[in-house]
């Protein structure tokens, strides 16, 4: 069986029909960053069932060295705002200095992507994801950044009109 079928049969199992059209394999990569190992894993766990490809880190150290080494192969940064040591927002600044073409998508529980503002990025450049979220919306929020040019506003939480 092809691996490509494999996978959208699990997506078929773990989702109900009318939330899979949007949920297509995909060749491309994710750069996972959270330090709360349930949440990651189970943000991994759905976008590898969706077909991503997933590199996960823990914190802003071991995230900055893997986009540095890897980000020719990177799609998107997927990084909480809550980061031990340096947070969220100054690692979408130094990846966004790097390559301003990056996407980026914000997560965070606490705050709102303004807070970003503070940190120098402009609320046009990332796109933000309200914690807690459902799976279903974490990957309607993916495949919309990845296939978008343009982020979220500040103030847009929830789901995405996919």
């Amino acid at each position: 069986m092809d691996h490509n079928m494999l996978i959208v049969k699990q997506v078929s199992k773990r989702f109900p029909r009318k939330t899979r059209n949007f949920m297509t394999v995909r060749n491309q990569t994710i750069l996972l960053v959270d330090d709360e190992a349930r949440q990651r894993l189970r943000m991994r766990n759905s976008l590898r069932d969706a077909g991503y490809r997933v590199i996960e880190s823990r914190d802003f150290k071991e995230a900055h060295a893997i986009y540095e080494r890897l980000r020719e192969e990177i799609d998107l940064l997927l990084i909480d705002v809550s980061l031990p040591g340096k947070n969220g927002c100054e690692l979408a600044k130094d990846a966004l200095a790097v390559d301003p073409t990056v996407k980026v998508l914000l997560m965070s529980g606490h705050t709102g992507a303004e807070v970003c503002r503070f940190y120098g990025i402009p609320a046009t450049d990332v796109h933000f994801l309200e914690k807690p979220f459902r799976a279903i919306d974490l990957l309607a929020r993916v495949r919309y950044v990845l296939e978008s040019a343009e982020p979220f506003s500040a103030g847009a939480t929830g789901t995405a009109s996919a």
